[in-house]
């Protein structure tokens, strides 16, 4: 008697779980108790981080114009010189040959 118990609760798990991964028919639908649609779109990486910066509250640093860099100051070396003169190629640098001490 104990075992056919055993053997009947077996077989109604086994169809309860069955159940589960079976089609439903055509034209039956199934509500659901979870929800599919997000209520607000998350921002992406980017947008997030430029979110949490400081924002620019005082009329300085809104109204902020931009560095003005001389271009006197700076001084481009030789190699960077234009002139009419033929290009010259430089000589190929010399391997060093390797003196192994025994």
């Amino acid at each position: 008697m104990k075992m056919k118990s055993v053997i009947v609760t077996i077989l109604a798990l086994l169809l309860a779980s069955a159940s589960a991964f079976a089609p439903l028919p055509f034209g039956v639908t199934q509500s659901s108790n979870t929800v599919c649609f997000a209520k607000h779109v998350k921002k992406k990486a980017t947008k997030w981080a430029a979110h949490k910066r400081p924002k620019k509250s005082r009329p300085s640093d809104i109204h902020r114009k931009p560095i003005v860099y001389e271009l006197h100051s700076m001084e481009k070396p030789p190699e960077y010189t234009i002139t009419d003169a033929p290009a010259e190629i430089p000589p190929k640098p010399r391997k060093v040959a390797s003196v192994s001490s025994e």
